[in-house]
């Protein structure tokens, strides 16, 4: 496990004009990714950074908050988090591959990409709602974070602070989807069988990054099993069980060097998900019958590893109805959503015979 794989430290006086300057190549980039996937429609580069405007206010934004809130001033320094890296791949792979697919069947690639970028902040938002749904004593408690300068902000606000949980964020990037689809004039079903491969294999990145950081950890495992994980001190899993001696002694090794041996359940997902993403581009898209097959297979053979896998599941504390958490029946709720789109989805009807 490597939490973060080194430290970028940044003079003072250095932070603002590093952001800005950041903000411009990512803008350019953009304007470049834009022309080179609009192909021969003949879109210029000045064009294509002018219909991007709502994109360069937010980067300014961004810029300025940051600014305001202090965190430019003064020597930055930044750790470059695994966990933060492979999110970043995730999402720029997970474009590249449904871009390809897109382009592959005759879909805008262009659309692709930029409802990408809204599933990623949809994603973020709602992972966040939903930890803060499951979670809410953290934050009904004490109504501020004490720590300068945020002592008067409330918490849910400190958005570094707030865990993120794979549903809330699949539920996010859903209504996202549906409602760009439906504004751009875009099949729903065709497209979330674009797409629905890309969230498989970065949920594949983003578990591996979890087994980094030493999040999402798993319950107490027999010290005999031959992959049980002993997590280190710099691991969040670690460090949540020494901020709570009364329950977290527990966990950890006799000499507290490492954690009890836990259930590395990051990747039994990842390669569950990483074996879902295969079968889905190997078996079910060069066979698929009808629109939003892809999709349905998915929803079901994911809710049925994530509800096994929560009996794994050691990080949350989380209430029990009829014998199930709420990650079970979240479970429940996406498995009967696959077999209703299953076996209510429209198939292409058959031609006629010609005599």
């Amino acid at each position: 496990m490597l939490p973060v794989l080194f430290t970028l430290t940044i003079p003072a006086g250095w932070g603002l004009p590093i952001a800005v300057a950041v903000a411009v190549l990512v803008a350019l980039a953009r304007a470049f990714a834009l022309v080179r996937s609009a192909g021969g429609e003949g879109l210029s580069f000045p064009a294509a950074l002018r219909a991007d405007g709502w994109f360069l206010a937010l980067l300014a934004a961004a810029v300025a908050v940051a600014q305001w809130m202090g965190l430019l001033r003064g020597e930055l320094r930044l750790p470059l988090h695994t966990y933060g890296l492979l999110l970043a791949l995730a999402f720029l792979l997970g474009v590249i591959l449904a871009q390809r697919e897109a382009r592959r069947r005759g879909q805008r690639a262009e659309r692709i990409g930029t409802l990408a970028f809204w599933i990623l902040l949809a994603a973020i938002a709602g992972s966040m709602l939903f930890y803060v749904f499951l979670n809410l004593n953290e934050f009904t408690g004490a109504r501020f974070w004490g720590d300068p300068p945020f002592q008067h902000v409330p918490r849910f606000l400190i958005l570094w602070r707030v865990g993120l949980v794979f549903y809330g964020g699949f539920i996010g990037a859903l209504l996202v989807s549906l409602a760009y689809l439906r504004r751009h004039g875009m099949p729903f079903l065709e497209h979330a069988d674009t797409l629905i491969p890309s969230v498989a294999f970065g949920h594949f990145l983003g578990r591996l990054g979890c087994f980094a950081a030493g999040c999402c950890w798993g319950s107490l495992a027999d010290d005999r099993l031959p992959w049980a994980t002993r997590f280190p001190p710099r691991s969040n899993v670690y460090q949540a069980f020494t901020s709570n001696p009364g329950y977290g002694a527990q966990f950890l090794s006799p000499d507290r060097l490492t954690t009890a041996p836990l259930h590395p359940v990051q990747l039994y997902e990842a390669f569950g998900e990483l074996a879902i993403f295969l079968a889905l581009v190997l078996l079910v898209r060069p066979r698929k019958h009808f629109h939003g097959q892809v999709l349905a297979t998915w929803l079901l053979a994911y809710s049925v590893l994530r509800g096994i896998l929560e009996r794994f599941r050691g990080d949350l504390a989380r209430p029990t109805w009829a014998g199930l958490n709420s990650g079970q029946w979240t479970s429940v709720v996406i498995l009967a959503l696959g077999l209703l789109m299953w076996l209510a989805a429209p198939r292409p009807r058959p031609e006629p015979a010609t005599v």
